[in-house]
């Protein structure tokens, strides 16, 4: 896994926190929410990187070892990416943010959130297609 699928990883995982825990949050402390979640995946990566670095190198051989820590530029990459897509879905309608949240995120396929959401099926298919719309239009290529 390369630095940029990592990143992508941590963003995915701390929009999916968000997205289970933010409406819990008050509305000043959702950037705090987003930082801490970001560092504490990188600590816990790290973390389980070396845990797992347990064989006998030779002292020679480090000098060729990569170094599978994400980049700083990486993770500021993240930073901003998870920033915009709060905002942009923030400027969405609550409904429309818990149809792509439960489709686009936790994967649930329409006849699902149509049931959890007490809505039809056409109804998620309309606000997931606003959602995307949104999103594409605004995030930059």
């Amino acid at each position: 896994m390369n630095d940029r699928d990592l990143a992508a990883d941590f963003v995915q995982e701390t929009f999916i926190r968000f997205m289970e825990h933010g409406d819990a949050l008050p509305a000043d402390s959702c950037r705090a929410f987003l930082y801490s979640t970001l560092r504490n995946l990188v600590i816990d990566h790290v973390r389980s990187v070396r845990r797992r670095k347990t064989s006998n190198t030779l002292i020679e051989d480090l000098a060729f070892t990569i170094d599978d820590r994400p980049h700083a530029e990486d993770v500021v990459a993240a930073r901003q990416k998870i920033r915009q897509i709060a905002a942009l879905l923030d400027e969405l309608p609550q409904i429309t943010q818990r149809i792509f949240v439960l489709n686009r995120v936790n994967g649930l396929n329409y006849r699902t959130v149509a049931k959890k959401l007490a809505v039809s099926e056409s109804t998620v298919q309309k606000h997931l297609a606003i959602a995307l719309r949104h999103l594409l239009s605004r995030l930059p290529r």
